[in-house]
């Protein structure tokens, strides 16, 4: 069999997916930093969809002969590509293309927030997505993930009238609407938003003002995707998402101005 690395390895069937996948259509690479030669022609092979996840790539000899080099620089890209997280090398088995896992976007996704974007853009991407997110909710939520909310909401309301903190049960009872949406990725991605903003929702809610308000969103949330309503559940969770980032901005808005405002002192005479 002939595929894009060549003759696949005799002795391999098609009973199984995970078959050596030949690579034709590369070219002998450079001799300055093989490796990396030989990793962006393998992700070249990804984006046009002739490697696939669950492909086995050729043993390092033979790839080291299609692509005219050494098996170090063979073995290099392989680690490198592992790292990555594009192929995992199993016991025995040879190397396979891997496939891709929601959580694999919560590493870069979450450095990427930290490092280039302020509060007030994730507040703004989580005010686009939640909302959506609601909605597809209120059309596949189970009557036992509703019961589920259910419980957490009690928990909640019991946390509020206790005066003790609920952070746990606020994020729960978003998570458990993201997994009700039935999409992994969205799920990832929110979950990335509520870990960069947790400290700063965590102290917004800390008033008792707040926490009820907080604990009549829910409430309301909760009672539209009982009802399966995709339009309410939507407007409810953008107006509970919209008054959490306008009092956390406000909040950090406050702390900056109070760090700035110079100290007054008082000068004490002597009797």
């Amino acid at each position: 069999m002939w595929g894009p690395f060549g003759p696949a390895e005799p002795g391999l069937t098609h009973e199984r997916r995970e078959e050596v996948v030949a690579i034709a259509l590369v070219q002998p690479v450079r001799r300055d930093r093989l490796y990396q030669g030989i990793v962006s022609q393998i992700e070249g092979l990804l984006e046009r969809g002739e490697l696939k996840p669950g492909d086995q790539l050729p043993p390092e000899r033979q790839l080291a002969e299609q692509l005219t080099v050494s098996r170090a620089s063979v073995r290099e890209a392989l680690r490198s590509l592992e790292l990555l997280g594009i192929v995992e090398t199993r016991a025995g088995g040879g190397t396979f293309v891997r496939r891709a896992q929601p959580d694999d976007l919560a590493r870069p996704l979450t450095s990427l927030i930290a490092r280039g974007h302020t509060i007030a853009d994730v507040i703004d991407l989580r005010g686009l997505i939640e909302p959506a997110v609601a909605e597809r909710a209120a059309q596949n939520i189970t009557a036992e993930e509703i019961a589920e909310l259910r419980e957490i909401l009690a928990a909640q309301e019991g946390k509020v009238s206790a005066g003790v903190p609920y952070g746990e049960e606020d994020t729960r009872f978003h998570e458990v609407i993201g997994t009700a949406a039935r999409n992994e990725l969205l799920v990832t991605v929110l979950g990335v938003i509520w870990d960069v903003l947790r400290s700063s929702r965590e102290e917004w809610l800390l008033t008792e003002k707040r926490a009820h308000a907080s604990l009549e969103a829910h409430r309301r949330i909760l009672a539209a995707l009982e009802r399966h309503d995709g339009a309410t559940a939507r407007a409810a969770a953008a107006d509970h998402i919209r008054a959490v980032g306008e009092g956390i901005l406000r909040l950090i808005s406050e702390e900056g101005t109070s760090a700035r405002r110079p100290q007054t002192t008082v000068e004490v005479k002597g009797a």
